[in-house]
């Protein structure tokens, strides 16, 4: 049947491709589902730390790198929402607005996404300051002062590249340190153009049409202010996309899914890559490796 195949994978980020190219390359019929862009968060990235490469490689270039390498050997890319995964027996399928998909091996490598804050004025104001791709949006904000809310690798990597073109960026961290890694932290440190907020939340993004400030809490202090700036950026960590998964897949706390030494999950069969599964270490080299392994292991 059309719609049968050997291993579905479910996801574009850098797992999914590369769990979709390795499949192919083996002669397997694949479907692939995406959304979203292909390469997922890590499009938004200038430049790729932790990637072995004998070049500097951005997300983008590496991500339509491997999507082009699967379009052309065959995989068969589908751009829509995947609604809902059943287990029928030895069937995983898959749903989406067109139809049912079916295979007896599914790879989940449907990434996370980026959290938000919550707080007054953010959702208003999105798109008119309030930003989560400095690599995006950096040069719009070319002398101004901006804020960035977060204090780990990948708050720290965006806001390296945002000193690049704004006056000052300030960092509001929920802690007493930065949780990134020394290379960053060291670049920052000697770097005139950044401040730090340390022990402090943003508990509202000021303005009416764009941003004019946030409301900034010191939570040792318990003391508020209201911090001057026209960008806001926030990386205060990810969700995992699992809630198109069936109750059987078991997940964690955070909701990503738990697998075992083979990446296999609760369910046979299915199995899952990337950071959509519990203790992802979050390097491109680890969505690389897992990708891999992930139809390795379902191709057995």
């Amino acid at each position: 049947m059309a719609n049968n195949f050997d291993l579905i994978v479910i996801g574009a980020g850098i797992a999914g491709l590369t769990a979709a190219r390795y499949a192919v390359d083996l002669g397997k019929s694949v479907a692939l589902f995406e959304a979203e862009l292909m390469g997922g968060l890590v499009v938004n990235v200038g430049k790729l730390d932790g990637y072995p490469s004998t070049a500097d490689v951005s997300g983008i270039e590496l991500a339509m790198t491997l999507a082009e390498q699967c379009m052309t050997q065959g995989v068969q890319i589908t751009e829509e929402l995947v609604e809902s995964v059943s287990i029928e027996g030895e069937s995983k399928v898959v749903r989406t607005v067109s139809g049912e998909y079916r295979s007896p091996k599914l790879v989940v490598a449907s990434g996370a996404s980026l959290k938000k804050l919550g707080v007054p004025g953010e959702e208003a104001l999105y798109g008119r300051g309030v930003s989560q791709c400095a690599f995006c949006d950096g040069a719009l904000f070319m002398g101004q002062e901006v804020v960035m809310v977060g204090g780990g690798d990948a708050a720290l990597q965006e806001a390296l590249h945002l000193a690049m073109y704004c006056s000052k960026v300030t960092m509001v961290v929920r802690g007493n340190r930065l949780r990134a890694r020394q290379s960053y932290v060291a670049q920052a440190a000697d770097d005139p153009k950044f401040a730090f907020r340390w022990n402090s939340v943003v508990e509202a993004v000021e303005g009416a049409d764009v941003v004019e400030g946030v409301t900034v809490r010191d939570t040792k202090k318990d003391t508020v202010e209201s911090l001057a700036c026209t960008g806001v950026f926030v990386f205060v960590g990810v969700a995992p996309n699992t809630g198109y998964l069936p109750d059987e897949v078991a997940r964690d706390d955070s909701g990503a899914v738990t697998v075992d030494a083979a990446l296999q999950s609760s369910v046979s069969g299915l199995y899952a890559a990337g950071a959509v599964r519990s203790g992802y270490p979050g390097q491109i080299a680890n969505a690389v490796g897992e990708g891999t392994a992930a139809a390795i292991e379902a191709l057995r």
